[in-house]
């Protein structure tokens, strides 16, 4: 059974004002929005997509920016 934990999501302030949360699994800008209270939503529905984690554990440097996911956990741990 994979063990399942959350991620963390570092925010980051963008030239126009807005703000991005970026995912510490698997790297992909999971919201950008106006007001920074307004990336938790995003965070908690947020799941890693399996091919970006694949892509991610074997170093590729070559991701798509954005993606969406609705549910709630991710991780690399195979246990």
């Amino acid at each position: 059974m994979a063990h399942l934990s959350r991620p963390g999501f570092p925010h980051r302030l963008n030239p126009d004002g807005s703000y991005d949360s970026i995912c510490t699994v698997c790297l992909a800008t999971v919201a950008t929005v106006r007001k920074e209270e307004q990336l938790y939503p995003s965070e908690l529905a947020h799941l890693c997509d399996p091919l970006r984690l694949y892509q991610v554990s074997q170093g590729s440097t070559a991701l798509a920016v954005r993606t969406k996911w609705a549910a709630s956990s991710c991780s690399l741990d195979p246990d």
